[in-house]
């Protein structure tokens, strides 16, 4: 059985890879995530022992 692949080299078809701006995208929200968990912790534990 002959594989299904195009003979002219071209790549098989399927989902587009991830352009460049939904990678910064991507980490920018993972850093604002990351900000607001760091955050959180702090402020509970400023609470936890000014209080």
């Amino acid at each position: 059985m002959p594989d299904p692949a195009p003979a002219d080299g071209s790549p098989p078809p399927g989902p587009p890879a991830p352009t460049a701006r939904n990678e910064l995208l991507t980490l920018l929200m993972l850093l604002l995530a990351s900000v607001a968990l760091l955050a959180l912790c702090f402020g509970c534990a400023a609470f936890w022992l000014y209080n």
